[in-house]
């Protein structure tokens, strides 16, 4: 049976925190958690026995941040994959096939450029080693938890589809305005990551159940099924000591509404405990019956999208339509020629003028070797311009690298015959139908 399978015929009970159990057990500040997967091993067992025991099928790894940017902090860098081989291989013991271990990887800390200086391939090469890893030493799925940016957490899923073929949990944070830290909101989201081959979407972190409903209710209008791992609560300074004062049975208390919204996932985040996992999964066990299977929801996540807006398919024909031409603009294309990609701020600025729905973006300069010019154009142009954009290129290589950067969802049109199918593993959408009187 695999996830995907265990997931349409009944609800699954996730784990709790790993830090608090942690810390209960003597982690003392400042210590790197993850590197306990070596020094401490017995305490790990301890805890993944604890949420087995309570009802767990599935628990995850001590491997949030093990990946070589953070272990690196700490003088760690060189034992980067045998902790997170480690964290794996202890966990899928103490599973001993009674539960799914999920490796846990999260967001790598630093800022994307252009906000940041963390690249694409920087981010992509450090989330491929942590997922070889884990994947050597045994993990089930793999969990991508509590991103903020989409842009990032992308990177994060291609780097899991190119070089494992593990199922993958994308769980996103949002803010009480039920957007991300970057802005993007659940259905965007939603978009994005099933059309990339996500598994199962998903919320975590953030704040308590009550909170979390907003959320599960814009996932469940969707139409796919979603994980939910909320926190037990904001947490309180009592005693210079951070408190989370949300019990296990009001914390469960919210099951009900989660699994009307359709959750087919629920854990616990910061500061919950097996306490808390054995409330969920008893009342995950008292209604199995009324949440079986799933069948015969089409979802609703037909759509191009940016970070921040969408389209959908049928709304392609009509929408009104704003470029970005390369060809069509001689001073943007002789500054291109000329190296100066600074010139698609310019270009991009001038279209926020303009009241356009997509952006059709063409870099097919004539006698051009620089098959990374789209990209280049779609990165600088996409901080400016938050339209889902349609990516124009009759060359594999060059719509590939573009599509590969784009931060939503988007559209394309070539007229090569090879690009049919080529592009599904960034959930890109052949526009050539829907805007019939493009070339």
């Amino acid at each position: 049976m695999s996830l995907r399978d265990d997931l349409k015929q009944k609800v699954l009970v996730f784990d709790g925190s790993m830090g608090r159990m942690l810390f209960e057990n003597g982690l003392g500040v400042g210590t790197c958690p993850e590197e306990w997967n070596l020094s401490h091993p017995e305490i790990l067992r301890k805890i993944y026995k604890g949420y087995v025991d309570a009802g767990s099928d599935i628990i995850q790894t001590n491997t949030f941040q093990s990946h070589i940017i953070k272990l690196d902090e700490y003088g760690l860098k060189d034992k980067h994959y045998e902790i997170n081989y480690q964290a794996a291989k202890l966990a899928k013991e103490v599973a001993g096939g009674k539960c799914y271990v999920a490796a846990s990887i999260g967001p790598l800390g630093k800022l994307l450029e252009p906000f940041g200086d963390l690249t694409f391939e920087k981010a992509y090469d450090t989330f491929k080693a942590q997922i070889i890893a884990v994947a050597d030493g045994g993990a089930d799925i793999i969990s991508l938890e509590t991103f903020t940016d989409i842009s990032e957490l992308r990177i994060a899923l291609l780097a899991a589809k190119e070089n494992c073929s593990l199922p993958v949990i994308c769980s996103v944070s949002y803010e009480q305005n039920g957007r991300t830290l970057m802005g993007t909101e659940p259905g965007i989201c939603a978009a994005i990551l099933h059309s990339m081959g996500a598994d199962l979407i998903g919320t975590n972190c953030s704040f308590g159940p009550e909170y979390m409903i907003r959320i599960a209710e814009s996932y469940g209008k969707t139409g796919l099924p979603f994980s939910v791992k909320p926190n037990a609560g904001l947490p309180e300074i009592v005693d210079g000591k951070q408190v989370f004062k949300e019990t296990p049975e009001g914390f469960a208390e919210f099951v009900p509404e989660f699994l009307r919204n359709g959750a087919r996932l629920l854990g616990g985040c910061c500061g919950t405990t097996p306490r808390y996992i054995a409330e969920i999964a008893k009342l995950v066990r008292e209604t199995d019956d009324e949440n079986k299977e799933i069948t015969g929801i089409r979802p609703d996540v037909d759509y191009i999208t940016s970070a921040s807006q969408k389209i959908s398919f049928a709304a392609i024909g009509a929408a009104g339509l704003g470029r970005l031409d390369v060809n069509a603009d001689a001073t943007l294309r002789d500054s291109l020629k000329d190296g100066d990609i600074d010139a698609v701020t310019d270009a991009a600025m001038d279209l926020l003028d303009e009241d356009s729905d997509i952006i059709i973006v063409d870099a097919d300069l004539e006698n051009s070797e620089d098959s990374l010019l789209l990209a280049k154009v779609v990165k600088e142009a996409q901080t400016y311009l938050k339209q889902p954009f349609i990516l124009k290129s009759n060359n594999i290589k060059v719509l590939d690298a573009a599509l590969r950067v784009y931060k939503g969802r988007a559209g394309y049109i070539s007229h090569a015959p090879e690009a049919a199918g080529m592009f599904e593993k960034y959930g890109a959408v052949d526009c050539g139908g829907f805007l019939i009187n493009e070339k």
